[in-house]
């Protein structure tokens, strides 16, 4: 997997101030890339700019003089271009994980339809999906070889909606790794590593809509049963009988899109018919 780094928001504001910080970060990081890239000619233009000092004292040698003066001014460009070559390798700036746009996109769309008066609450959690505070449980095989159980849950949203729906929102990868164990080999009898094995993942997505009573009532009329298909997403719960609507669904691999996401909360959402007024 590409190498991004870790990055922990808490969201507890309002949407407007949650997506100020979140594009002032990436405002950030595409400044530093702009920087980086017109000092990239650097290390070069030294190098190239200290030879003609080289030339001076070849020149001056065919005089008698000997001191080379000069020369050492070429010394020092090419250690600043060495110097200057390396800052910028090593400088690469804040690498942000994909998942990150994901959820700016759904804090955007759903920034006009909350309450104005009340705030996101919840976190955007993008440390690492493979960290040991969260393995969720440990499974073993008939070798004797465990295989760790990833729960990940990098964005939870809850949300008091403009028409009095509160909306709570969950979004977990789950992943299954083999840990890495010593096997002796069949041929050579060596003991061999086995390094570890990926053994698939998977999105889950999980929402909670408590429905306003005095706006909206529960239609029966849905497709949102457990084996429909919700754009990508698979469903697997679907429970309105208490008055809130209760849902999951599943999509296999590690890619999700705010579009997948959101058009999972639009298929909820038709689900509900408005109330006529007397």
């Amino acid at each position: 997997m590409p190498d991004y780094d870790p990055i922990y928001i808490t969201l507890n504001d309002k949407p407007r101030s949650i997506l100020r910080g979140m594009n002032d970060l990436v405002s950030r990081q595409e400044q530093f890339q702009e920087t980086r890239k017109r000092r990239r000619w650097l290390p070069l233009s030294l190098f190239l700019g200290s030879l003609p000092f080289i030339c001076i004292d070849i020149a001056f040698s065919a005089y008698g003089y000997r001191m080379f003066v000069f020369s050492l001014v070429t010394v020092a460009c090419w250690v600043a271009a060495l110097v200057s070559f390396i800052a910028l390798q090593r400088a690469r700036g804040l690498k942000i994980p994909p998942p990150y746009n994901t959820a700016k996109e759904i804090i955007y769309t759903l920034r006009d339809d909350s309450d104005p008066k009340r705030p996101f609450f919840g976190f955007l959690d993008l440390t690492g999906a493979q960290t040991p505070n969260k393995v969720a449980r440990e499974t073993t095989d008939a070798f004797k070889r465990v295989t760790q159980h990833y729960r990940d849950e990098w964005l939870s949203l809850k949300a008091k909606l403009y028409d009095g729906n509160m909306l709570r929102l969950s979004a977990v990868r789950r992943a299954k790794i083999r840990e890495g164990y010593w096997k002796r080999s069949t041929v050579s009898g060596k003991m061999k590593w086995k390094t570890p094995k990926f053994k698939g993942s998977l999105q889950e997505l999980k929402v909670r809509l408590s429905v306003n009573p005095q706006v909206y009532q529960i239609s029966g009329l849905h497709n949102l049963r457990p084996g429909a298909k919700v754009g990508p997403y698979m469903v697997t719960l679907f429970d309105a009988s208490t008055g809130v609507i209760n849902f999951s669904a599943r999509l296999s691999g590690d890619n999700v899109e705010a579009t997948d996401i959101l058009g999972v909360l639009r298929a909820i959402y038709a689900v509900l018919e408005r109330k006529v007024v007397q």
